[in-house]
């Protein structure tokens, strides 16, 4: 995305911004709400319009409030147009010129960047009649638009692409042909826990705002990073709280449901933690969603740094702590890292990208037959229900991603579950398959026995 233009979305709050970055993209990627300061962070996404391809950026809306959330919510908003080599205001067509309008067009004057006026909100012809008032912007001709209901959007696209067009530099000449990113890693936790301040170590900036507020992050928000010429997207989401403590203006919920919906598109999870919070019932809940959705694990035990009296043996001690609260995860590397201070960090990606490739592992027919021999002589099969002793025939990999395994034996007679575990758990002590879910059935004929 480094090759494409860049356009980004300015104005007040509550001025639609969000709604209009919906319109272009043709997906419900921002949320949007009526309540000022729903949009934080930075939000990218890619339009395509007249068969050409720009970048565009959402941003938060400036707010004379001097809080802590408004003025990181100003930063983000001055890093996204420093990037921008067009800038789209965003007025409200319903309110006319606000005092607002003109002090934030004054600032973006003096970047000497290419501005386009969008008066947002003209739902009916009567609201027309105020377009020639906001002439005294003067930024040139202003574009009515409606982001709810898509009116004066394609107009407002090929202003966008005109100016663009006459101010391209090398980089754009061409459309960009874009591609997936080969492994998507989801950052999934509690709110507090680290998932932005991880995200800005790992990228060297600000990307995200900070904060000790909880649910900070409200849109889920996927950031490409290139390491060894492979490309990873990161998707930070908001923190997962338990319902009696979810806000009650509505965005929360919304953000919480983009949160779990990332790892329908992950490859891999990144659970963060907070090394110095005991496990509660809301991370066991959050740990058990993650296994359910089959992506890769790794277990991140963060704010390392606040442990106090650490030796040689306290990361064992927090080891088994953590195994012993997520018996189902035994298979996911834990690392204990400080986002802060940067301890551990430059072993998350390697560990990404060794976990990817542990996906797609296949494993040939003949080693999996002498595996089998093997631990069959170790531990013969354990009946389950039934009188006749189970006779295992051959241990075959049938699938990856997950990796998936097929147990046939004799029509009659059933495996107690717990050989299935037996055989899963030599078969990452032979195989490896770190940080990987698996799948074991056992066929008999027509019906089979799912190790899940």
């Amino acid at each position: 995305m480094a090759n494409l233009q860049k356009v980004a979305l300015v104005g007040r709050v509550n001025v639609g911004k969000s709604t209009l970055f919906n319109r272009f993209l043709s997906e419900k990627k921002a949320i949007t709400s009526h309540v000022a300061g729903t949009t934080r962070d930075r939000n990218y996404g890619i339009c395509s319009w007249g068969g050409v391809d720009f970048e565009l950026i959402d941003t938060g809306g400036f707010n004379e409030e001097e809080n802590f959330i408004d003025k990181e919510i100003s930063k983000q908003i001055s890093l996204g147009v420093a990037e921008a080599d067009l800038i789209i205001f965003v007025a409200d067509g319903k309110t006319g010129i606000m005092p607002g309008d003109q002090e934030i067009l004054k600032t973006l004057k003096k970047l000497k960047k290419p501005i386009i006026l969008a008066v947002n909100k003209i739902d009916n012809n009567r609201l027309r009649f105020n377009l020639p008032d906001f002439y005294r912007l003067n930024v040139g001709e202003p574009y009515p638009v409606s982001a709810a209901n898509g009116v004066g959007s394609g107009d407002l696209l090929d202003a966008v692409m005109a100016t663009l067009k006459k101010n391209k530099k090398p980089r754009s000449g061409k459309k960009i042909k874009h591609e997936e990113a080969k492994i998507k890693v989801a950052i999934i936790g509690q709110p507090n826990v680290g998932k932005s301040s991880l995200i800005n170590s790992l990228l060297g900036q600000n990307r995200m705002i900070v904060s000790d507020v909880p649910h900070t992050t409200r849109d889920a928000q996927d950031i490409e990073l290139n390491y060894h010429e492979q490309k990873i997207t990161f998707i930070d989401t908001a923190g997962i709280r338990r319902q009696s403590h979810k806000s009650k203006d509505g965005f929360e919920t919304e953000s919480i449901k983009q949160s779990f919906s990332s790892l329908t598109r992950a490859d891999i999870a990144l659970f963060v933690t907070d090394v110095n919070q005991k496990v509660s019932f809301q991370d066991k809940k959050l740990a058990d969603e993650i296994v359910k959705s089959n992506v890769g694990v790794i277990i991140i035990a963060n704010k390392w740094d606040l442990v106090p009296e650490k030796d040689t043996e306290t990361a064992q001690k927090y080891t088994e702590y953590y195994y012993g609260n997520y018996p189902f995860l035994k298979w996911a590397p834990i690392l204990y890292i400080s986002a802060t201070d940067k301890t551990n960090l430059n072993k998350i990606l390697p560990l990404v990208v060794e976990i990817y490739h542990e996906k797609f592992k296949k494993i040939e027919d003949n080693p999996l037959s002498k595996f089998l021999k093997n631990i069959i002589k170790k531990h013969k099969p354990a009946r389950g229900r039934g009188v006749n002793h189970p006779y295992i025939h051959t241990l075959k990999q049938v699938g990856v991603n997950p990796p998936t395994f097929e147990v046939k034996m004799n029509f009659k007679a059933y495996l107690h579950f717990s050989y299935l575990r037996f055989i899963e758990n030599n078969l990452r002590y032979k195989f490896g398959f770190k940080g990987v879910p698996m799948k074991i059935y056992v066929a008999k004929s027509q019906n089979k026995q799912d190790i899940n």
